[in-house]
């Protein structure tokens, strides 16, 4: 067995130790409990906004996310209030990705299943796109003609799921996910033995995919709690973690000797009780205003109707046609979305002050010279419309139970730097426990409030990091200051490849048995 050091990182989209460490210490999950006793742990803070995109752009860059300028799935176009979708970073002025510097220091690198990294980009070795991949490219790997050693090799290899949770079919849907998890360790396992690799990585999204739908098992206190199904769907969800970790000890036996393990989430996890809708919050505001023609005022009249994206999903939902949103993919459904309901089409931006775009709670100011049709000054009008929003956001309660619930509220000065500050939202808040600043489409309800529908669990701040290896302190649980971007200076730290003065991370020193790493 070759002597060198390498690095193996498995990424657990959303997992949390809120969900697990119990697990872990009752040695449910056996092999991640003999990681934490071996090695070292933490809670490790995501990125504002905390979201799969976002964080998992910083990881791999080692930057916030005022220096690569992704934050969320969407983004709106140069010039334009037109939305388009985002993909991972190309341009080397948003800064270089992990395996990117890796590659050129002739490190053999093997990147699987990363958010974001359709369409696959050139490395110093293999690299198969994950999530965002359209279901249907051909184009999902490189070198290019690695899909033909995957499709031949792994049977009814996929990047997505072919379902998405519908209520009353639980079982298949875990089913669905558990053969996703052993499609994914099946490629890992086959790619490790193909070349003599430095660096491997992978991410299941699948841990992300059944929290989403399964929270409210967890959560007594859920809304959509159901102690009869509880009882039974807490007992899959633990066999769902048994099975990935048994997965991860496979793929880690497969490592090698002199391997520092990575185990890492992208966010955390907790309970979603209800939806913030805030463009309908800055309608109702008069901080947008919509257009006065025919088209646009026939729009509204079905969103005050309650003819909305929400509502119609919640009925293909009922009638088990859940799966055509799945099928159409983001870019073909916003699309159509467009055409039949309010969105920023029909926005009047030569009236309007503020806007959102992007899940979890983004606020954008319209600002003269920035937007294309900006109105707000940026001087005292502009900080007096930023301290007037968070003002209000701060009052901001549930109607039904007259509770909060913004629980954190930033300027974007307060947590952006780098190229992309500008490009950043102006003001950012963090929800309560229990909501989440939704607006994957525009105006996707008619209210400022709603009830969740097939999803019963979002994303929260602090992820999971678990590491192991020759030179990894036994047993210890790290500081709670340990950000996600962190993680890439740690992993050039441990390769001897001098950091980037872009990465804003710093190495995880105290992780180490000789901090000289």
């Amino acid at each position: 067995m070759n002597n060198k050091n390498k690095v193996l990182v498995i990424g657990l989209d959303g997992v949390t130790f809120d969900l697990i460490l119990d697990w872990i210490n009752e040695n449910k999950l056996p092999f991640l409990n003999k990681l934490l006793k071996n090695g070292v742990h933490a809670e490790l803070k995501s990125t504002i906004p905390m979201f799969t995109p976002t964080a998992w752009t910083s990881f791999s860059t080692g930057m916030n996310p005022g220096g690569h300028g992704i934050t969320g799935f969407f983004k709106r176009k140069e010039n334009s209030y037109d939305v388009t979708l985002s993909n991972m970073i190309k341009n080397q002025d948003q800064g270089k990705k992990i395996w990117n510097i890796l590659s050129e220091n002739e490190k053999k690198v093997i990147v699987m299943n990363i958010p974001l990294t359709y369409p696959p980009e050139k490395v110093n070795g293999f690299m198969i796109s994950g999530m965002m991949t359209p279901t249907n490219s051909n184009n999902f790997t490189f070198p290019s003609s690695l899909k033909y050693e995957i499709l031949n090799n792994i049977n009814n290899y996929r990047i997505n799921p072919l379902n998405v949770y519908e209520e009353g079919k639980e079982i298949d849907f875990i089913s669905e996910l558990s053969q996703l998890v052993e499609i994914r360790t099946k490629t890992a396992l086959y790619l490790m033995n193909q070349i003599d690799w430095d660096f491997f990585m992978v991410v299941f999204n699948e841990t992300d995919y059944i929290q989403h739908a399964f929270w409210k098992y967890i959560d007594m206190n859920h809304p959509q709690h159901d102690q009869e199904k509880s009882n039974k769907y807490v007992k899959e969800l633990l066999s769902f973690y048994q099975r990935i970790d048994n997965k991860i000890n496979e793929i880690v036996n497969c490592s090698g000797e002199n391997t520092t393990i990575v185990i890492m989430s992208d966010h955390g996890f907790g309970s979603l009780y209800k939806f913030i809708h805030v463009n309908n919050w800055l309608l109702k505001m008069g901080l947008i205003k919509l257009k006065r023609n025919v088209i646009t005022q026939t729009k509204y009249l079905l969103h005050r109707l309650q003819i909305t994206p929400n509502n119609i999903y919640k009925i293909l939902l009922k009638l088990n046609f859940g799966n055509i949103r799945l099928k159409m993919g983001k870019k073909k459904g916003r699309k159509m979305l467009e055409h039949f309901f309010l969105s920023f089409s029909d926005v009047d931006w030569k009236r309007t002050k503020a806007y959102s775009l992007g899940a979890m709670g983004q606020i954008f100011i319209n600002v003269k010279g920035r937007e294309p049709l900006g109105i707000v000054n940026k001087n005292e009008e502009y900080e007096e419309l930023r301290n007037f929003i968070i003002h209000k956001l701060s009052n901001l309660s549930d109607p039904d139970t007259y509770m909060p619930v913004v629980e954190k509220i930033y300027k974007k000065e307060e947590i952006y730097s780098g190229s992309y500050y500008e490009k950043m939202p102006d003001i950012v808040f963090i929800p309560c426990h229990g909501y989440i600043g939704f607006e994957e489409f525009e105006f996707s309800s008619n209210s400022v409030f709603s009830s969740p529908k097939g999803i019963s669990g979002t994303h929260r701040p602090n992820g999971i990091l678990i590491m192991s290896g020759t030179n990894v302190k036994n047993g210890k649980k790290l500081s709670n200051s340990i950000k996600i971007e962190d993680v890439a200076p740690t992993i050039l730290k441990l390769f001897n490849i001098s950091i980037p003065d872009k990465m804003d991370g710093a190495v995880i020193l105290e992780a180490f048995k000789n901090r000289q790493i």
